[in-house]
């Protein structure tokens, strides 16, 4: 005899075996043994939440010998499976099931329903199951309209759906509505575990508990699963045969790469995510997989800090984005990591080259008898500014400007983002030209912005300062003008390697 796949082999029997959707079954358990049940049902939920079970669960219970002769009294008895009409129902003529997916069009309806005006053969019932209704084309759906709302006598009709918006309202409205709702994972993994006793294989939690995330909701999906996993488990089945047999990563290589960003070392978080790229599985699988895992930690300690795990999150949830339609997800990932390990990184790299060649020793300047200026033990350390004064090399100056616009605390948020769109083209006699890409943006900074951006500097030069702005077009990027020479051909270079076009 061919094998036969668990999630047909763990069909519910009964309405008491219908799990994850007890408002569903008691319900239904009360409709049956009060002859309260109506001609026409329409099932709404996702995939493998127990429409099209439940439906052939109605229909036999519309024809159960025992719920005719109400000796039934709980769910666990509806339908008995048991009396001739019970054991029949699957091979009866009068328990038609149609797919609206492969027959969509209207002759294909009405030959289903020209038998709808027949008595039944056999069945007290006439049954019509009809799987994902929304399929079918509009005139089909008009020719059932009628009668499903004015139905011959002693016909049923049961119509599954996975997507209840594109169901029209002519249908649901001549229809009871029973919304299945997605199953619990606490709810599916004791049902596997129960499954996999009926194998004589045990079936560790944690390893159930995994299949019933993947699961999502759907208890079909979840049998597949353990269905697949017992196919190439011995006798137990662990969380590493899940992972194994599902192309899954494991929780410890997640908990690696976390620990690695965690470190601050990206010598480790290179080493963790190349071992996590050895499963084989995509970036964005295993970017996904850590969303997942970093928000079960979130979970484990919510009493505690978890700012640092959200931006983790946002930063690999933006890597997602920037992943999608890329040529090189692996490189997009790692670099994400890399940052999240080491977010001065960049900054590090582009810090060093800003350090150019000391000018010539300023002239002394009298400082004003109310600070008491300490001699420093070593000249990085020491808190009080150093005097700046134009020395006369462009690059040098160009610098010192830069210098004073950063540490300035005087300027406003829009001022400091004119002067970062801009580059300096030439500093001579007091005199500083801005060049600006738009004429906007230099009629914009001409005004209050360029009087202020003076008179910091003539504050902080000891010297009379005039600004002259410019547009030029084709000027080159203003953070890579902040570069000197010997260091913006390698930044360029990476910026070309990474496709940016812009680093910061």
């Amino acid at each position: 005899m061919a094998y036969e796949a668990l999630y047909t082999r763990g069909r519910p029997k009964n309405f008491a075996q219908l799990v994850g959707q007890e408002h569903i079954s008691n319900a239904l358990t009360r409709a049956v043994i009060s002859n309260r049940l109506s001609h026409a049902y329409l099932l709404v939920g996702t995939r493998g939440t127990g429409k099209t079970s439940t439906a052939r669960l109605l229909a036999k219970a519309m024809n159960c010998e025992k719920v005719l002769a109400g000796q039934v009294s709980a769910a666990k008895d509806i339908p008995c499976n048991e009396c001739a009409s019970c054991k029949s129902i699957d091979s009866s003529p009068d328990n038609v099931e149609f797919d609206a997916a492969s027959n969509r069009s209207v002759d294909d309806v009405a030959r289903l329903l020209s038998t709808a005006y027949m008595s039944p053969l056999k069945s007290r019932v006439k049954t019509f199951i009809i799987d994902e209704i929304h399929m079918l084309s509009n005139e089909a759906i008009n020719s059932i309209l009628k009668l499903i709302e004015e139905p011959p006598p002693n016909v049923a009709f049961f119509l599954a759906t996975t997507e209840i918006n594109k169901v029209p309202m002519t249908i649901r409205s001549r229809c009871q509505v029973l919304n299945f709702r997605l199953i619990p994972q606490e709810t599916i993994s004791p049902y596997l575990i129960k499954m996999a006793t009926t194998l004589n294989i045990e079936l560790e939690n944690d390893a159930a508990k995994k299949i019933a995330r993947l699961a999502e909701g759907s208890m079909r999906d979840a049998l597949t699963y353990l269905d697949q996993c017992y196919a190439m488990a011995d006798k137990k089945i662990t969380l590493a045969d899940v992972n194994e047999t599902l192309g899954l990563v494991s929780d410890a290589d997640l908990d690696e790469i976390i620990s690695a960003v965690q470190s601050h070392s990206r010598a480790e978080v290179g080493r963790a995510i190349n071992h996590a790229f050895r499963s084989g599985l995509s970036s964005i699988s295993i970017a996904e997989a850590l969303i997942t895992r970093l928000r079960d930690i979130e979970f484990e300690n919510l009493r505690g800090d978890i700012s640092d795990l959200d931006n983790f999150v946002d930063a690999v949830r933006k890597a997602i984005l920037e992943m999608q339609g890329s040529g090189v997800p692996d490189i997009i990932l790692e670099m994400t990591l890399m940052k999240i390990a080491a977010p001065k990184i960049i900054s590090a790299v582009v810090a060093q080259p800003i350090a150019q060649p000391k000018p010539a020793p300023p002239p002394k300047i009298e400082v004003p008898k109310t600070e008491t200026v300490e001699p420093p033990v070593e000249k990085a350390e020491t808190k009080t500014e150093p005097a700046k004064i134009f020395t006369g090399n462009f690059d040098a100056d160009k610098n010192i400007f830069y210098d004073i616009v950063k540490n300035s605390n005087q300027l406003t948020v829009p001022l400091q983002s004119a002067i970062n769109s801009s580059v300096v083209t030439e500093i001579s006699n007091g005199l500083i030209k801005l060049a600006f890409t738009k004429s906007s943006q230099a009629k914009a900074f001409n005004g209050n912005d360029k009087t202020k951006l003076e008179n910091i500097l003539t504050q902080k030069l000891g010297q009379s300062v005039t600004i002259e702005t410019i547009v030029n077009t084709y000027l080159p990027n203003p953070n890579l003008d902040r570069i000197n020479t010997q260091h913006r051909a390698f930044v360029d270079k990476a910026m070309k390697t990474f496709g940016a076009d812009d680093f910061k």
